[in-house]
């Protein structure tokens, strides 16, 4: 397939020549820095060169991105988003360039099968100590990672996570009944053709659980997402903590579900509690 377009994306933490030598031997159409968000840490005076020397070796300045560069799902979920918008072009990740765990989550992002993206790594030429300079000095050489697919939660079984997050609430806990009938609701893939007529209040049928079971929830059972909790003949689904860091990490294969979700916990009529934190929210806004 034709890329159209070369992006590079880059956390902004403690270095400078490994993120700005990359750039300049590859030269980019486009860069995204992912900068640490947290205020009460100092941001190095050498930031705003780096972004200077980007802007003069791409011809346009480098959209700077705030996260947490401590939280590996944030990160994740940065990459991934921005890879997602960038669907023709080939997109390149720096992994070194940033924290040990915004490293973890950058390689993770370019492992997810669902995500075209390329990990590459940075050898610097020396080492200096010291908080007033980059934590390194100089650029030999960047090389591709070489990766392996892992398996990530198809848009299905993250509208899941999201649909059994929001009925978890004080009074209730979602049921596989939940599930299927709020899938008739939405749409989601796994219901198409079985849902005939209006899906507002649709009756599950014995066949709508084999569905479930087979698509979303033994797999999102199996890596460890959902608790399947078995009262009686009564099934009750509950997130993980492995699974709410997952729904961060992947909301965006579902917002629009997600969204609708966030606007019945304002609905006092509607019993539903759904409040997540959406790690790349910044990136949403500026590019709206």
């Amino acid at each position: 397939m034709e890329r159209h377009l070369r992006v590079h994306v880059v956390p902004l933490w403690r270095e400078h020549d490994r993120i700005v030598g990359p750039v300049e031997a590859d030269r980019p159409d486009h860069v995204y820095l992912l900068e640490h968000e947290d205020p009460t840490v100092d941001r190095p005076a050498y930031h705003e060169t780096v972004i200077e020397r980007i802007t003069d070796i791409v011809g346009s300045s480098p959209d700077v991105e705030y996260v947490d560069l401590f939280d590996m799902y944030e990160v994740m979920g940065a990459i991934t988003t921005i890879s997602d918008w960038h669907p023709n072009d080939l997109v390149r990740v720096n992994v070194t360039a940033g924290t040990k765990r915004a490293a973890i989550g950058a390689t993770m992002a370019c492992m997810d099968e669902h995500t075209d993206a390329e990990p590459y790594v940075v050898d610097p030429k020396s080492r200096p100590h010291g908080l007033e300079t980059p934590a390194t000095e100089g650029f030999e050489e960047a090389s591709l990672l070489t990766t392996y697919q892992i398996n990530s939660p198809t848009p299905d079984q993250v509208a899941a996570l999201a649909l059994i997050e929001g009925h978890d609430t004080e009074s209730k806990h979602a049921k596989k009944k939940t599930l299927i009938t709020e899938a008739a609701r939405y749409g989601l893939d796994f219901m198409n053709g079985r849902v005939d007529g209006d899906p507002e209040g649709y009756k599950p049928t014995n066949g709508d659980y084999n569905v479930l079971d087979n698509r979303v929830t033994s797999t999102l059972e199996h890596k460890g997402y959902i608790a399947i909790n078995r009262r009686g003949t009564r099934q009750y689904l509950e997130l993980t903590e492995e699974g709410r860091q997952t729904l961060r990490a992947f909301r965006q294969r579902a917002e629009s579900v997600i969204a609708d979700l966030e606007d019945r916990t304002r609905n006092s009529g509607d019993d539903i509690e759904f409040i997540l934190d959406n790690p790349v929210d910044t990136l949403i806004e500026d590019r709206s």
